[in-house]
């Protein structure tokens, strides 16, 4: 890809003696080498995560509904907390099905899910009028969202305590406030099992 670039780059300066399409390419060159800088560092996280989570144990269902939270600020529990047959995942839904909650244990066989998101995080996706995408770091968690403005409906992913693969979807809220009625210390049960 870079080998690419520099030649699209080398063929614009050819084709133009302009100061200021030199200036352009510059500016594109030095961002193509902080982008590859930028994945070198992140494929060293991704390897040292991975690591780390193939050392680790998947909970047991029991544990997952254990330390499922039974409130998300002001809205309870719909109804129990289910888990998915052949992978370690629980997941309930909030205040009559205002909020769905997803918590994936990413240990062992399923690190896939943590490093995926980490590998994601750093790309941008294409946003339109009724369609916003953004990565945001929200109380120093990197989150990434899908708003849907015309249904007012959110969908959230992040990793918690470099583990859990959280994926929550909120019914008429935007980002921003299916953040706040969310409560990231309703999960401390799982950041305990994670020591």
């Amino acid at each position: 890809m870079k080998n690419l670039l520099y030649s699209f780059l080398v063929l614009s300066l050819c084709l133009s003696c302009n100061s200021e399409a030199k200036k352009v390419s510059n500016a594109l060159l030095q961002e193509v080498d902080r982008i590859e800088n930028e994945g070198i560092s992140t494929n060293t996280e991704l390897e040292k995560l991975e690591k780390e989570l193939l050392q680790k144990t998947s909970l047991t269902d029991a544990e997952l509904l254990r330390a499922f939270p039974k409130n998300l600020r002001e809205l309870s529990l719909y109804e129990e907390a289910s888990t998915a047959p052949g992978m370690p995942q629980a997941f309930g839904q909030f205040g009559k099905r205002k909020i769905s909650l997803s918590i994936a244990d990413a240990a062992g066989d399923f690190n896939s899910l943590a490093t995926t998101f980490i590998g994601n995080y750093g790309l941008v996706n294409p946003s339109t009028e009724n369609r916003k995408f953004n990565h945001i770091e929200r109380d120093g968690i990197k989150t990434m969202s899908d708003y849907n403005a015309y249904d007012n409906e959110t969908e959230m992913w992040l990793l918690y305590d470099n583990r859990f693969f959280i994926s929550l979807r909120g019914d008429d809220m935007n980002p921003e406030g299916l953040w706040e009625a969310f409560d990231i210390n309703a999960l401390t049960g799982y950041k305990e099992m994670n020591k």
